[in-house]
């Protein structure tokens, strides 16, 4: 049985959050929880966005650039150390619900430490201020 998932704990964060629920069934993982940082940043509510299928049709809608990210991410998997890498990180655009496209990192634990049988992804706006 899974820990219950700490929602004040991750609504007190900066960042927007999503929980993702792991199964060895499918890659496409179901959304259990939205912080509220990623309501008020990012916008797409767990109706929208309920799993990892929705989540790349609507923030990627353009099919080639969803294509470069989803390489990317793969690649970005399949090169790390699982020995001593925690997490995979990347800069993408993403778009928001009602702000249009933004930069985010995005940051994907990969050995569930934080809560027993989910991820969470954390994203981190990238203001053009901080890529100079």
């Amino acid at each position: 049985m899974s820990q219950p998932i700490p929602t004040k704990f991750l609504d007190m964060l900066p960042l927007p959050v999503i929980v993702v629920e792991f199964t060895e069934e499918t890659l496409n993982h179901t959304f259990i929880f939205l912080n509220n940082k990623f309501n008020s940043i990012i916008g797409w509510s767990l109706k929208e966005i309920p799993d990892k299928d929705h989540w790349w049709q609507k923030v990627y809608p353009d099919v080639q650039y969803q294509k470069v990210v989803e390489s990317l991410w793969e690649l970005s998997m399949e090169s790390l150390d699982s020995d001593n890498d925690s997490f995979v990180s990347m800069t993408v655009n993403i778009k928001t619900k009602h702000n249009g496209v933004k930069r985010f990192n995005v940051c994907t634990e990969l050995k569930n430490v934080l809560i027993d049988g989910y991820y969470v992804v954390t994203f981190e706006e990238v203001n053009e201020s901080q890529d100079n």
